[in-house]
């Protein structure tokens, strides 16, 4: 039976922690960014508008900026998921090896541009079980 470590996609709860690490900051910008520019349309505004349309503006510039507010919170989760994806996936390669799996490989996503990490750890992983297996043998 699988591990939930082994499944695909098991890693997005725990690229969560990376969340603010990754994306704290461009998401913090981002939101101060949308809020200013709510507050100044309103301000500019209210004082054309009747009260009516004062509580409309209001309400409209309210919804538009939680909504932006909610579309960057699920952009930052998700190019967060995107970056600290790999490196999960690199922490629980070391960690089988470690624990002694030497027929461990790596698989990225093709469209996560580390081809060549994938290669050398797989390639290294080749050389540790020959290793292994000339010394088993010599020995033997």
């Amino acid at each position: 039976m699988a591990s939930i470590q082994q499944v695909r996609g098991s890693g997005f709860r725990l690229s969560l922690p990376y969340v603010l690490r990754f994306s704290g900051l461009w998401l913090l910008v981002t939101t101060v960014a949308v809020l200013v520019f709510a507050l100044t349309s309103y301000l500019s505004l209210a004082d054309r508008l009747a009260d009516a349309g004062r509580q409309r503006l209001l309400l409209v510039l309210g919804l538009q900026t939680l909504f932006v507010v909610l579309a960057v919170i699920a952009l930052a989760v998700f190019t967060t998921h995107r970056l600290a994806g790999p490196m999960i996936a690199l922490r629980r390669a070391f960690e089988d090896v470690r624990d002694g799996q030497l027929d461990r490989t790596l698989r990225f996503r093709r469209s996560e541009h580390l081809g060549e990490v994938e290669q050398a750890f797989n390639e290294m992983m080749v050389s540790v079980q020959k290793q292994v297996a000339d010394g088993k043998s010599s020995a033997g």
